[in-house]
């Protein structure tokens, strides 16, 4: 039982709704993903373009070093330039700024490129610095440029493909869970009644027990439950008219061997009544011995027509031309 319960209907249909769960899930971790890793970047342009604003309350534009490398490091960037109009201005960073090895332009980017960018980021082996171009979240009309390390980006994106997991193997399998119980109820176990409802139909045929109750489900389970029921009533009728057909040969034929036994009796009588000497009787001998000479013939094609069977075909190829 429990071999049939994991290798039937109902643990595919879980296995399955698991796995479609799952594809469901990757197909919204993609973008979901991307969106992550579009925000952490635009966040870097907006707490770097934010951190030059205490240059603008500096009387001579200008912040402590100390104060300057807290900034830098509050924004997670190595420098913050900004342009106003055309003209870049590097706002925060100066010395020991690492050489940047990939170009990310916010300002180009697609929908594809994004998903894409995305999964190079978390396949990455190395950490290369990465130069951000955009405009600032805070003001559209600023042009911010910041330089920053990729690992804390990879760290983070990594962390939240990880809670994206953890809730995707919950959510698919409370789904599946409760697909799971639905099928069952609706669909599995109405089937498997049918099916134990046929197994016990093929073995007792003609008990009544057996037969398979009528449901009122007006689905195609209920339809096909219907006709089965309907189709078990037929068989079972033909099979109780069948047996007493055979029954009734049965004493039909015991019946002729006995009738045929009284006729051949009557048959020899007949045949000395032909050789009487009473010319009255002679005379009436032929009729009697002829309706008793039917009498067996009909006896005999009785028997004959209970022991015949089925012709059998006997195939041979035809030129189809003649018959045409």
């Amino acid at each position: 039982m429990n071999k049939r319960r994991w290798t039937g209907l109902s643990a595919r249909l879980l296995i399955l709704t698991i796995v479609f769960v799952m594809v469901a899930e990757v197909l919204i971790f993609v973008p979901s993903a991307a969106r992550f890793r579009l925000d952490y970047l635009n966040n870097l342009l907006s707490d770097g373009h934010l951190a030059t604003i205490a240059l603008e309350a500096a009387p001579d534009g200008s912040v402590p070093p100390r104060l300057e490398m807290t900034l830098l490091d509050h924004a997670h960037v190595h420098s913050v330039d900004v342009r106003y109009g055309t003209l870049w201005t590097r706002m925060l960073g100066s010395d020991g700024i690492p050489e940047p090895e990939v170009l990310v332009d916010l300002r180009e980017t697609t929908y594809l490129g994004l998903c894409w960018d995305a999964f190079v980021t978390l396949s990455r082996t190395d950490s290369p610095v990465l130069r951000v171009i955009g405009p600032s979240p805070m003001n559209k009309s600023v042009l911010v440029e910041v330089i920053a390390d990729e690992m804390p980006l990879q760290y983070a994106l990594l962390d939240y493909s990880q809670r994206i997991l953890q809730l995707s193997l919950i959510i698919s399998a409370i789904t599946a869970a409760l697909v799971y119980l639905a099928l069952q109820v609706m669909i599995v176990r109405p089937i498997r009644h049918l099916t134990d409802s046929m197994v016990r139909f093929q073995n007792e045929p003609e008990n009544e027990a057996a037969e398979t109750p009528s449901s009122k489900r007006q689905d195609e389970i209920g339809v096909a439950s219907h006709v089965l029921a309907e189709m078990q009533t037929t068989v079972r009728n033909s099979l109780t008219q069948r047996a007493h057909l055979a029954a009734l040969g049965e004493a039909v034929s015991k019946i002729n061997h006995d009738l045929r036994n009284i006729l051949t009796s009557a048959q020899l009588i007949s045949d000395r009544l032909a050789n009487s000497d009473d010319p009255r009787v002679r005379a009436s001998s032929p009729a009697l011995v002829q309706a008793i000479g039917r009498a067996v013939n009909l006896c005999t094609q009785v028997v004959a027509f209970s022991q015949a069977r089925r012709p059998t075909l006997d195939l041979a190829p035809e030129p189809l031309r003649d018959l045409l």
